[in-house]
């Protein structure tokens, strides 16, 4: 049974939390604001703050809502950058790589993939084997070691579906993968916990130009939840906003940095539906197509082509949905179906526009630009070096001089709730002894330690103080407890926020979650203070969007 707070605890409810929060913001005059909750926008919260800024964020929806919460979830070095000599962006991407391992160990993790080999028989195979080779060079090897070459039978045990006209074996190495959407919370949490402010459902509307401000700008920003304006006074803003910086009506729009939105598409795919051992990597004209291993399923992307459309909630195409299929069909002999897809989601990259327009050669490296207004502005860029964007944000912000005294410590701080690989093991060993833990779907402990590192026991207290310590989802690895522990602790606010973002049942329900969203809303109720009526609102809210995000489109 879960209860309401009560009245005594309502100073501490997160509602009078973010309401404090939203005082906070228009009281202060703050070093530097960053609008946009994406992981850029986080990561440059938590860069200023690791200098002594006081920094704050605001974001219009959830954290994470946009690009951030929909990528292919790979932390790596984009080897197809090596065909377009872009030595210097796979280098940096692949030394990253090696750092967000170490510095959320419990978010990010090694996975091996296979790159099959097909073509012309022994110049295929030493095409792409000094490709790898260079990758190594360039750093890979450090996490993973040197890649493996294997034979075609090789390549057929480790991936039995393989089409074998034309296979000439295979090439293993590794890359990492991530929880994009539960990476950038932590990020966010870490800052918040470093003294930060961040609240969303706030939007920048624009800059008011006022002379007796002095080096300060005023912020005009509106509360999302209540309708109501205020004004924000820093010294400072950084546009974080990524593919929103192309809409028309953008409160920093400028020229000065042309952002060309590219859309990716993926499918979610039942694990049991292809039986590999490996991840996969389908080379095709111009990319690469993954086979991402994920918790119970594999994810299949991702597409690429330039996008005029509103960037808030995009969908996959049923033209992508098909070309996918087709990918994984040509290499695999699966006969996958668009029955067979549980779930879709498409992001948008904010690349920085080329001559041609072609979203496939646009750079994925990131460019920092000081706007006549002083606004900050960062576009272009990938998930994997997100921290660098940042830190040569916050150092644009700062200038020459003052970005070499208050120096950057992002690349040795760890995340909340990281600790190395084998303190994360005792943990997960020991929260399996709990009866309550032990008897759900085998590896829960171990799912949890995945997403919240050394807070899974905290999460698990919780669930045993609430009354919360059911499967939250049928047969899969999800507890109850974690909707109260979104609410009180990661900024959810939402049905959406939980199920979208905080889980990923959105995606991987045939349903949506449909069957579990009024449970949701319950426990969010009880914490947030929602009637029946509200509850069913957002049940309703939700469905329609979700439906609409995350179903398998129909053909073209």
């Amino acid at each position: 049974m879960i209860e309401p707070s009560p009245n005594t605890a309502a100073l501490d409810t997160p509602p009078a939390r973010r309401a404090a929060a939203l005082e906070t913001l228009a009281r202060e005059t703050w070093d530097v604001v960053v609008v946009g909750g994406g992981i850029v926008g986080a990561g440059a919260l938590l860069d200023a703050a690791s200098r002594g800024m006081r920094a704050a964020l605001i974001e219009q929806d959830d954290i994470a809502a946009g690009t951030s919460s929909r990528s292919s979830r790979m932390i790596h070095g984009g080897f197809r950058y090596l065909e377009q000599l872009r030595f210097g962006l796979v280098r940096e991407a692949l030394a990253e790589r090696s750092r967000l391992l170490t510095l959320a160990p419990h978010l990010v993790r090694l996975e091996s993939l296979l790159f099959p080999i097909y073509g012309i028989p022994y110049v295929s195979k030493a095409y792409y084997d000094a490709g790898l080779t260079l990758y190594d060079i360039l750093g890979a090897r450090h996490d993973g070691g040197w890649h493996q070459r294997v034979s075609k039978s090789g390549a057929l045990d480790l991936a039995p579906a393989l089409r074998q006209d034309g296979l000439h074996g295979g090439l293993v190495y590794h890359d990492a993968v991530e929880d994009d959407a539960r990476y950038t919370l932590a990020v966010v949490r870490t800052a918040m916990a470093a003294g930060s402010t961040a609240v969303t459902r706030v939007r920048a509307t624009g800059l008011l130009r006022d002379s007796m401000a002095g080096a300060e700008r005023i912020l005009m920003a509106e509360d999302l939840t209540s309708g109501g304006s205020f004004e924000i006074r820093t010294r400072a803003i950084v546009d974080a906003t990524g593919v929103w910086a192309a809409e028309a009506d953008h409160p920093f729009r400028s020229a000065s940095l042309r952002i060309l939105p590219s859309r990716g598409a993926h499918l979610v795919v039942p694990h049991d539906r292809i039986p590999n051992k490996v991840g996969l990597a389908i080379r095709v004209p111009g990319k690469v197509v993954f086979l991402v291993p994920w918790i119970d399923y594999w994810l299949i992307g991702t597409t690429d082509a330039p996008f005029d459309g509103p960037a808030d909630r995009p969908s996959a195409a049923g033209w992508e949905v098909d070309q996918l299929l087709d990918t994984v069909n040509a290499t695999m002999d699966v006969n996958l179906t668009r029955p067979d897809v549980v779930g879709t989601y498409a992001g948008l990259r904010p690349l920085i526009a080329p001559s041609d327009g072609s979203t496939v050669k646009a750079s994925r490296e990131h460019r920092v630009t000081v706007e006549e207004s002083g606004v900050v502005r960062v576009g272009g860029g990938k998930y994997t070096t997100y921290r660098v964007m940042a830190r040569d944000a916050i150092d644009a912000v700062l200038g020459r001089d003052g970005s070499k005294r208050r120096p950057s410590d992002t690349a040795d701080r760890r995340l909340i709730g990281a600790a190395d690989p084998a303190v994360l093991e005792r943990i997960a060993a020991e929260l399996a002894t709990i009866p309550a833990i032990g008897g759900l779907v085998p590896g829960t402990a171990s799912s949890l330690v995945a997403r919240y590192g050394t807070e899974a026991p905290a999460v698990v207290a919780l669930g045993a103080d609430l009354d919360l310590l059911r499967p939250l989802a049928p047969d899969r690895p999800f507890l109850e407890a974690e909707v109260s522990w979104a609410a009180r602790h990661e900024l959810a606010a939402s049905v959406d926020d939980v199920l979208a973002r905080r889980t990923r049942l959105a995606q991987e329900s045939r349903d949506r979650g449909a069957g579990i969203a009024p449970r949701v809303a319950a426990i969010l109720g009880a914490d947030l203070g929602w009637g029946d009526a509200r509850q069913a609102l957002e049940v309703e809210t939700y469905l329609a969007s979700a439906d609409r995000e995350y179903s398998v489109t129909a053909a073209d």
